[in-house]
């Protein structure tokens, strides 16, 4: 069997959108993460599908991609299901 194909039976067997709490106290998610929960743009404007596909590409970083994260679990949770919180 091919490295490729022993790393996504690795991947295959992950979880799904496992909420996890970072040592800086924020929260965010691991496993086999929807790209939408996984990355946020750097300038703060939307991400759109050709982000997604430029960060599958060329890797997060050079497609001006960061990791994703939330100040409280209660907002991850909303998050997941689709919903995002609001500040009134």
């Amino acid at each position: 069997m091919s490295e490729m194909a022993v790393a996504l039976d690795i991947i295959r067997q992950l979880p799904d959108n496992v909420l996890q709490r970072y040592p800086t106290g924020r929260w965010g998610f691991a496993g086999r993460v929807r790209a939408d929960l996984c990355y946020e743009r750097k300038d703060g404007r939307p991400l759109t599908e050709a982000d997604i596909d430029n960060g599958r590409s060329f890797g997060p970083r050079l497609a001006g991609l960061k990791r994703r994260t939330w100040p409280t679990r209660e907002a991850a949770e909303l998050a997941r299901g689709g919903y995002e919180e609001v500040a009134p």
